[in-house]
C-alpha cells in the first residue's frame, strides 16, 4: 500500500508540474533566449551592399530569427585523403559575419542579413556553429536572488551557454560591455526587475559584445505565487547557509588564498601559499595544478593578492613576506609557462579597489608609516599618501561611500574590534564583539631587555562584494583560552544604510579555522585549518592529517 500510495503522490507532482510548466514565464524566457545560438547552416544567394540574402536550415529544432549572428566562411582548396589520395573536404576560412534582420515568412529557410564584420560573396558558406556561447550574465541588485538564479541555472545548464561569472554590481551598460569585453564573452545579459502590486516584471537585455548591439529585450509577469513556489523550491536543492558548494582536500598546509586571471584568458584561477610557496590551480571537479612560483627558505608570506595594474589583461601576482625581520613585497607576471619578477621593494603592498597601495615597515615601530597609493607609468610608482585615521595601517582597513566626498573607513582595531570612521577621522560605530583574534602575530624589537615587546598582528581580509564588506569571525574551543584553538568559523556582511552599520551572516558554520578567503564572481572560496589543526578521519584512512581544506560557497544574488 505505502508503494502504490507513493506512486500516487509521484504523479500528482508530476502532473503539477506539467501543468506549471505550460505557464512557466521563466521557461519561456529561457527558451526564447536560446534560440538565439541555435545551430544554423546555409549560403549567401546574393548581396546588394552590406546586405545578404541567405538561404539557411537549422541544424537543431529552432529556425532563424531577427538577432542571429552567423558566421561567414569560404571555400578554398580541396584536401585529400593522404593515403587513397581521395577528396574528403575543402578548406574553409572565415570571411566575417552577418546579423539576421528580416525572416522571409512564406520561406522561413530565407532571411535577409546585414554585414557588420568582414566580408561576403554569393556561394558563401553561413554557419552558426554547435559551440557554446559565452555569456555574461549581470543583475540588478534589487532582483530577488530566488528568481534571477531560476534563469540563470537554466540558461548555464542547457547546450548552449557557458557562463562567464563577474562581480559587477551594476547593469549600466558602458560598464557591462567593458566588463564582458575584459572577461572575453561574446554575448552580455542585463536583468533587472520592477514591482507593480504583487507582481515582479523581469526585463531580461542582450548585447553582442563586439559592438554592443542590443538584439533582444523582453519584460515577463511572474505572480506573487510563482515567486514563492521559486522560493520553495529553491530552498530543497541549494546549500544552505554554511554548506559548501564544494570542497578539496589540500596535501599541504595553506596559508594564504587569492583568485585572479592570471594568464590572460578570461578564466579564474586559484593561488595557494603554504608561507613560502605559491602555487595555482584551475578549479573543476578536481584542483588542477597549474604553475607555481618557488619562494627563499627565507619567506615567511604575509600577504597575497593579484590585480591588473599594468592593464595587460592580466593578473599581476603580489605577494608579501617576511624576511630576516624585514617585510618585502614581490611583483610576479605570468610569462609562458612560468612566472616573471616586475619588482621588489620594501614595502607591504595590497589590492586597494583596482589598484595597489603600500607601506613601510621598521622592526622597532613596526607599521608607522603614510599609506601610499602605487602607480604604473612604465613601472611601479609610490605616490599620493592616503588620509586614514590615526593608527589605521594597511592591511587593517577599507572604504565605504559616505555622504560627503571623502568616504567612511571601516577598520579593525588591535583587539579584533570593528570600527567605522568619518570623513574627519572620528569612529562613530564600533562593533559589540571583536572577530575572534588573528592568525599571524609578530613581536616587536625592544632595545631596552627589561621591557616586554609590543606585538601586532596581520589582520584578516576585509573583502568588499557590491556594497557590503565581508569579515572573518572565529569561535575558539574555550573564550577564555584562546590557544586552546577554534571550533568553527563564520563570515559576517556589514554595510552602511547611510545612518547605521547593519550586518548579516553570510556563510555559517565553518568547521575549524578560516586561514583566508577569496572572492571569485558570485562564489567565496575559503582556505581552513581543521578543528585542533588535525583532520583525524585522514588517521583513520592512513593519510595525512595536516593538510588544509578549500571550500566553494555560492554568494549568487547578495
Amino acid at each position: 500500500m505505502k508503494k502504490i500510495a507513493f506512486t500516487l503522490m509521484c504523479l500528482v507532482m508530476l502532473a503539477a508540474g506539467a501543468v506549471y510548466a505550460e505557464d512557466d514565464p521563466i521557461a519561456g524566457l529561457t527558451g526564447e533566449t536560446i534560440t538565439f545560438f541555435s545551430p544554423q547552416y546555409g549560403k549567401v544567394l546574393r548581396i546588394d551592399g552590406d546586405t545578404v540574402f541567405i538561404s539557411a536550415a537549422p541544424r537543431g529544432k529552432d529556425p532563424l530569427k531577427p538577432g542571429m549572428r552567423l558566421r561567414v566562411m569560404r571555400e578554398g582548396e580541396p584536401f585529400k585523403h593522404p593515403v587513397t589520395r581521395e577528396i574528403i573536404g575543402k578548406i574553409e576560412t572565415p570571411m566575417g559575419k552577418i546579423e539576421v534582420k528580416k525572416v522571409n515568412t512564406d520561406t522561413p529557410s530565407e532571411a535577409v542579413a546585414q554585414i557588420v564584420a568582414g566580408e561576403a560573396r554569393v556561394g558563401d558558406t553561413v554557419r552558426l556553429s554547435d559551440t557554446k556561447v559565452r555569456m555574461l550574465f549581470c543583475q540588478d541588485k534589487a532582483i530577488d536572488w530566488y528568481i534571477s538564479d531560476d534563469y540563470y541555472r537554466r540558461l548555464k545548464t542547457s547546450d548552449r551557454i557557458e557562463m562567464v561569472d563577474t562581480a559587477l554590481d551594476t547593469v549600466d551598460e558602458p560598464k557591462l560591455l567593458a566588463e564582458a569585453k575584459r572577461l572575453g564573452a561574446e554575448v552580455a545579459l542585463a536583468l533587472t526587475a520592477r514591482q507593480q502590486d504583487k507582481t515582479t516584471f523581469m526585463r531580461a537585455r542582450l548585447y553582442w559584445v563586439s559592438d554592443g548591439v542590443p538584439f533582444f529585450d523582453r519584460e515577463i509577469k511572474i505572480s506573487m505565487d510563482a515567486s514563492k513556489d521559486l522560493k520553495f523550491g529553491d530552498s530543497l536543492f541549494v546549500p544552505r547557509l554554511g554548506e559548501a558548494m564544494t570542497h578539496y582536500d589540500m596535501p599541504y598546509r595553506g596559508r594564504l588564498i587569492a583568485a585572479g586571471d592570471v594568464d590572460g584568458d578570461g578564466k579564474q584561477e586559484i593561488l595557494i601559499s603554504n608561507g613560502k610557496d605559491v602555487r595555482f590551480y584551475a578549479a573543476g571537479i578536481d584542483l588542477k595544478p597549474l604553475w607555481e612560483i618557488k619562494g627563499s627558505v627565507l619567506d615567511d608570506h604575509l600577504w597575497l593578492d593579484t590585480v591588473d595594474l599594468n592593464g595587460n589583461g592580466k593578473d599581476e601576482v603580489v605577494i608579501t613576506s617576511m624576511r630576516n625581520s624585514q617585510v618585502y613585497s614581490s611583483i610576479y607576471e605570468f610569462a609562458g609557462e612560468g612566472f616573471k619578477l616586475l619588482w621588489e621593494g620594501k614595502y607591504f603592498l595590497r589590492r586597494y579597489g583596482n589598484g595597489l597601495i603600500a607601506q613601510a615597515y621598521t622592526d622597532a615601530d613596526g607599521f608607522s608609516n603614510d599609506v601610499l597609493k602605487v602607480t604604473w607609468n612604465g613601472g611601479f610608482r609610490t605616490g599620493e599618501k592616503l588620509r586614514l585615521p590615526k593608527g589605521v595601517n594597511i592591511y587593517d582597513f577599507v572604504t565605504l561611500e559616505g555622504a560627503g566626498r571623502e568616504p567612511l573607513v571601516f577598520a579593525y582595531d588591535e583587539k579584533g574590534y570593528l570600527n567605522l570612521y568619518d570623513e574627519k577621522g572620528t569612529r562613530v560605530w564600533k562593533s559589540s564583539k571583536n572577530t575572534g583574534g588573528f592568525i599571524s602575530t609578530f613581536k616587536k624589537t625592544v632595545t631596552v631587555a627589561y621591557l616586554d615587546p609590543e606585538e601586532w598582528s596581520i589582520k584578516d581580509r576585509l573583502l568588499q562584494t557590491q556594497r557590503e564588506v565581508m569579515v572573518v569571525y572565529r569561535i575558539p574551543l574555550a573564550d577564555a583560552v584562546k590557544a586552546a584553538g577554534y571550533k568553527s568559523s563564520k563570515i559576517k556582511s556589514y554595510w552602511w544604510n547611510g545612518i547605521a552599520m547593519e550586518e548579516a551572516v553570510t556563510i555559517d558554520s565553518i568547521p575549524g579555522s578560516v586561514l583566508d578567503y577569496a572572492v571569485a564572481g558570485d562564489k567565496v572560496i575559503v582556505l581552513t585549518n581543521p578543528f585542533l589543526g588535525v583532520k583525524f578521519d585522514n588517521i583513520l584512512k592512513g593519510e595525512s592529517p595536516l593538510g588544509s581544506t578549500l571550500s566553494i560557497y555560492s554568494i549568487k544574488g547578495r
